[in-house]
């Protein structure tokens, strides 16, 4: 019997890419709209997922991202506009457009819950000041357990994927964790799953993923405890997939992780790059 490997995720934007993404090898799908990669992912039509689900017979799992907007544009603090505004914090209209995409996706009726298939969102809320420079700058937020827990249940029972909101939660603790006190990452971890979630996309921390192997690790370790999936993402490439692989020791425990890169060519388009994907499989196997 062959060994299980560990998979690749792919964050596609638009149906055609999706599909491009499925015969290169991508063992699961994270639908994007078109157009929105600079955003950093926005809610699909139900057009591409008519399109995918159509013509992708023996497709791979597909988590729909549900994102009504992207980052705010003053996100950079500085004297003159005071402290920047966080991201995946969503007024109440917001909230209800999420609500609402989700409850649409799943009355189309081509999601499967026997698949795998699901969706990807987050929502936090301010959560008061912390210590040090990086609190005076920005403030400490944490996961918003009474609206995620709103759209974990709108979704049930495809499955539901706390993203990258995860790594703002982590930003904290630079300011916070003073040795004694608890790390704001875990207290956030612990959240996600109460809220029942099945996955954190997470690159342990603000930045690259390569950039927070310790975090990572240290997150890994625990959500496997709680039975929390671990996407690993930000800045995957094949130039750097076996460093991360054999340092956090991920081939022994694939069924616990999954990868997720865009795979794109990096020339600012959509398009993925074909030698990107079939090099991050064949170091995968």
């Amino acid at each position: 019997m062959a060994m299980p490997h560990l998979g690749l995720e792919i964050p596609a934007f638009g149906a055609s890419a999706a599909l491009s993404a499925v015969a290169l090898g991508a063992t699961r799908i994270e639908l994007n709209a078109l157009g929105s990669y600079g955003e950093g992912g926005l809610t699909p039509s139900h057009e591409d997922l008519k399109q995918f689900t159509s013509t992708a017979d023996q497709r791979p799992p597909l988590r729909i991202m549900i994102r009504p907007r992207g980052p705010p544009r003053s996100s950079i603090a500085s004297e003159a506009n005071g402290p920047s505004q966080r991201d995946f914090l969503y007024s109440d209209e917001e909230f209800k457009e999420m609500e609402a995409s989700i409850k649409e996706f799943t009355n189309i009726q081509l999601l499967s819950a026997d698949r795998g298939d699901g969706f990807v969102f987050g929502v936090l809320k301010e959560g008061g000041h912390g210590e040090g420079e990086e609190c005076a700058r920005r403030r400490r937020c944490q996961v918003d357990k009474e609206r995620c827990v709103r759209l974990v249940r709108a979704a049930q029972p495809l499955k539901c994927v706390f993203h990258r909101a995860f790594d703002e939660i982590i930003s904290c603790d630079n300011a916070t964790s003073n040795g004694i006190a608890r790390r704001v990452w875990e207290t956030g971890l612990e959240a996600v799953a109460d809220c029942g979630f099945d996955g954190i996309l997470t690159s342990g921390g603000l930045g690259k993923a390569v950039d927070n192997m310790g975090t990572l690790e240290q997150i890994i370790k625990k959500a496997r405890t709680l039975r929390i999936e671990i996407i690993i993402g930000g800045g995957l490439r094949t130039a750097n997939i076996e460093r991360i692989t054999q340092q956090l020791g991920l081939k022994t425990q694939p069924d616990s992780v999954y990868l997720h890169s865009a795979c794109l060519h990096g020339d600012g388009s959509e398009q993925i790059n074909p030698e990107e994907v079939q090099g991050i499989v064949a170091l995968l196997k």
